[in-house]
């Protein structure tokens, strides 16, 4: 038996266990009469989830059809999928989960902020699906001056493209703002475009960046993408010179990444020290 196959019968197995897992009443139906197996039946499944009954009938006997992000993710609401869970069913089924339907957590866990303020000396913060900026330390405070906006502009679109500031200090500002771009427009087909509440918000926020800078405009017309990751940059800062960065980004639970600026070399060590000298703590 190949990988594939091997995948399949998974996959099947998979949507077994979880269909008899679920109760009619968890899905606001009617218990009717006494069944012989636990948990729903394949016709109800597939009515609720929006799917044919032959069709999923084929996909839990490991059948080799190819569902799509979108089918995926109905299954996975239909059958109450927690997010792990909705991951694993995405990966038995050989595609990648649609970002959208990740939750924006209300706070951000007391746990992150204290590792996002253990990095000091590197200026670090937290990003949520949205490309919101949740939280940061006062290295990061010191370089964007993300306290100083209105919230609705706590956003990394505009520390890129609005902070003047920002803009002046980052040594080939063009590359990376493109970079960002070409980033913003590939998170926004991951997240479903605008089958989702995510994808919109994205497709929203690139119209706003689009109408308000001419540069932006040029460039997302060239339609490049590329997955979010970390990079190495440069900036010249006005009072401490030139600090010279690596910037990673890490996934962390709940859909947030942790941004972190680490320094290069030693010299960059010791100005990043300079440029926030008290650590704080969550």
């Amino acid at each position: 038996m190949g990988e594939a196959e091997e995948r399949r019968v998974a996959l099947g197995g998979f949507l077994r266990s979880r269909r008899a897992r679920l109760a009619p009443g968890d899905v606001g139906l009617a218990p009717g009469v006494r069944r012989r197996t636990p948990g729903l039946r394949r016709e109800e499944l597939a009515l609720l989830a929006g799917v044919g009954v032959t069709w999923y009938t084929w996909l839990e006997q490991g059948r080799a059809i190819n569902p799509s992000p979108e089918v995926l993710g109905s299954l996975a609401r239909t059958l109450r999928l927690d997010r792990a869970e909705t991951a694993y069913l995405f990966r038995l089924a050989g595609a990648r989960p649609l970002d959208g339907e990740v939750e924006v957590p209300a706070e951000v866990p007391a746990a992150l902020l204290r590792l996002m303020h253990a990095q000091w000396p590197a200026p670090a913060f937290l990003m949520d699906v949205n490309w919101d900026v949740r939280a940061w330390n006062p290295g990061a405070e010191a370089l964007f001056a993300l306290s100083s906006g209105p919230p609705q502009r706590c956003n990394l679109a505009w520390v890129v493209f609005g902070n003047a500031v920002h803009r002046a200090r980052v040594v080939d500002w063009e590359v990376h703002a493109r970079r960002f771009l070409a980033q913003l427009r590939s998170a926004y087909a991951e997240r479903g475009g605008d089958a989702t509440a995510a994808g919109r918000r994205l497709g929203r926020l690139m119209a706003q960046v689009r109408g308000s800078y001419p540069e932006a405009e040029r460039w997302l017309d060239e339609h490049q993408v590329e997955e979010r990751g970390g990079t190495q940059k440069s900036l010249r800062h006005e009072e401490l010179g030139v600090l010279r960065i690596d910037q990673h980004v890490l996934q962390v639970p709940g859909g947030l990444q942790l941004v972190v600026l680490s320094p290069r070399d030693a010299e960059t060590d010791g100005r990043l020290r300079l440029l926030a000298p008290v650590p704080a703590t969550a």
